[in-house]
């Protein structure tokens, strides 16, 4: 089942409630990093490896929620379905696993825990599952000092969600078969890239950041039918780069900051914007409440943008 068939990222269009959700995640943001600081003298660091042969899997879900520290992930063109590389303090968490298959769809979950909990008790993360996902169900227990590489087989269908509470990450994604993605990040340093076309159309690319410093770089090559990104605090770039085949639209809502969009000049862009920040794009034509690309009417694929920002400023680059 894919992410757009879960359900969307519901995002209150109201100025208040953006500015509540910014109020709540000022209170939620030394949780998410006080939860991830362990004391140099009471680690203890292990290896955890998790992978499986390709088999005759013809589908992925992958649901992954990692606390914190160096995150990449890749596409992969070995024999193995993915290959899951861990290291972590064992004083303060645990990884845990969890495989099951129907028919021929496999689904993975792996997530950490405190070290201290009973798994049998335990909630078991179900609240991953929830199209509902907030930050603040981001797990704070782990060492942000940690690793986890990711390696996901390019040839079989995948929706991959990813939840990282605070750290590094690079997900390089180009060359995978992505049919959904969602990606949730506490406080950090974010990039995500499609150096490669994606192998399959995406339904949804969902992104929901929080304070971070966040990067997209050739979104023309991950084939998304819809991009919803929901950023609270941070600088964010969304590069629009790659090889497109098919028109596509975008909702971006920004609490403070700065967004750089930059969309090449084959595109046909329309941006309609409400909210306090704003917004440059030179050459664009205002009509109504849309700011028009000069080669809106004409151009063979468009991106149409629904933007919504509160403090800051927006820079779109078209050419």
């Amino acid at each position: 089942m894919t992410l757009a068939r879960r359900g969307k990222v519901r995002l209150s269009p109201s100025g208040n409630a953006l500015r509540l959700k910014l109020f709540r995640f000022a209170l939620l943001l030394p949780l998410v990093l006080g939860g991830g600081v362990a004391s140099a003298e009471a680690q203890e660091w292990r290896d955890f490896r998790a992978a499986r042969p390709l088999g005759d899997v013809e589908a992925l879900v992958i649901e992954l929620m990692y606390a914190g520290g160096q995150l990449d992930a890749s596409a992969s063109e070995t024999r193995l379905l993915y290959d899951v590389r861990l290291r972590y303090d064992a004083e303060r968490s645990l990884p845990r696993r969890d495989w099951r298959r129907a028919g021929r769809t496999g689904h993975l979950r792996l997530t950490t825990s405190s070290a201290s909990e009973d798994w049998r008790d335990a909630d078991d993360a179900t609240r991953f599952g929830d199209p509902e996902l907030e930050l603040e169900d981001l797990p704070r227990d782990a060492d942000v000092a940690g690793r986890l590489d990711l390696s996901l087989n390019s040839s079989v269908p995948t929706d991959l969600r990813l939840g990282i509470g605070a750290g590094r990450a690079r997900l390089n994604l180009g060359g995978a078969r992505f049919t959904a993605l969602e990606l949730i990040t506490g406080a950090g340093d974010v990039e995500i890239g499609f150096a490669r076309e994606n192998r399959a159309a995406m339904e949804l690319l969902s992104v929901k950041s929080g304070a971070a410093a966040f990067m997209a770089e050739n979104l023309g090559n991950a084939r998304f039918r819809r991009l919803e990104f929901y950023g609270f605090v941070g600088d964010v770039v969304l590069d629009f780069s790659g090889s497109w085949r098919s028109s596509a639209e975008a909702e971006i809502r920004m609490g403070l900051g700065e967004l750089l969009m930059r969309v090449p000049a084959h595109i046909g862009v329309r941006v309609r914007r409400s909210g306090l920040a704003s917004l440059s794009a030179a050459n664009f034509e205002k009509v109504g409440d849309y700011w028009l690309s000069p080669n809106w009417e004409t151009a063979r694929v468009r991106l149409e943008v629904t933007l919504v920002a509160g403090l800051g400023s927006v820079i779109v680059e078209h050419g």
